[in-house]
């Protein structure tokens, strides 16, 4: 086998393993979802870890939503409004998925007793 037939198989090969774990993830992401009660535990431990996990989340968080996420959401916004002409329905949805919603990470979040919002719903 020459270099050129190795290369393409092995090409062929990266496709081929692409193709299956693409269709292997989209199989498992129409699985039914597991109930609330799987889903919704409280956390029981000691305040003082639930506040260190609120301001060890917070540190990590909370940056990486003001410097990377709203600012890239706003320039998508921007370049959304420009490419439909002043459309402001997709413009406006996608600056608020980045812009809003929690920041800072409390405890009682940590703890389960109150909600992440990820962004403000309408």
């Amino acid at each position: 086998m020459t270099t050129r037939q190795s290369g393409a198989l092995g090409v062929l090969l990266v496709v081929a393993v692409g193709v299956a774990a693409g269709m292997a993830g989209a199989a498992w992401a129409q699985e039914a979802p597991p109930p609330e009660s799987v889903t919704k535990t409280i956390y029981g431990g000691s305040p003082i870890v639930a506040g260190v996990g609120a301001v060890a989340g917070s540190i990590v968080y909370a940056p990486f939503k003001a410097l990377i996420l709203c600012p890239l959401s706003a320039v998508a916004s921007g370049v959304t409004y420009a490419a439909t002409r002043g459309g402001t329905d997709t413009s406006e949805s996608l600056l608020r998925l980045g812009c809003t919603g929690t920041y800072v990470i409390s405890p009682a979040m940590v703890q389960g007793h109150e909600a992440f919002q990820r962004y403000d719903e309408r």
